[in-house]
């Protein structure tokens, strides 16, 4: 007795699970729900890309900057040659 009653309970929760299925089909189809960022998502989201901007930016500038360094020290390196050379010939024919 208790089999058929176990049984027919499952049969009875498959049919309303079913019945729950097909309800819950039916209403995702009605519902067509755009979907989109909520303001506070995109406030917080904007934070995090800014913060983000920042550190990019920062890590360029520091990358720029020692390039430039280097520019400026193969340059100046150029430069006092060029001067160190034509102070030795100036003083090779004047002397």
């Amino acid at each position: 007795m208790s089999e058929k009653s176990k049984g027919g309970e499952e049969k009875i929760e498959k049919e309303v699970e079913t019945e729950v299925l097909e309800k819950l089909e039916e209403e995702l189809k009605e519902l067509a729900v755009p979907v989109a960022i909520t303001p506070p998502e995109h406030t917080k989201l904007q934070g995090r890309l800014t913060a983000m901007d920042e550190k990019v930016e920062f890590v360029m500038g520091e990358l720029a900057q020692r390039q430039g360094e280097k520019m400026g020290f193969a340059i100046g390196i150029l430069y006092g040659l060029i001067v160190g050379i034509l102070v030795y010939v100036i003083f090779l024919i004047g002397g």
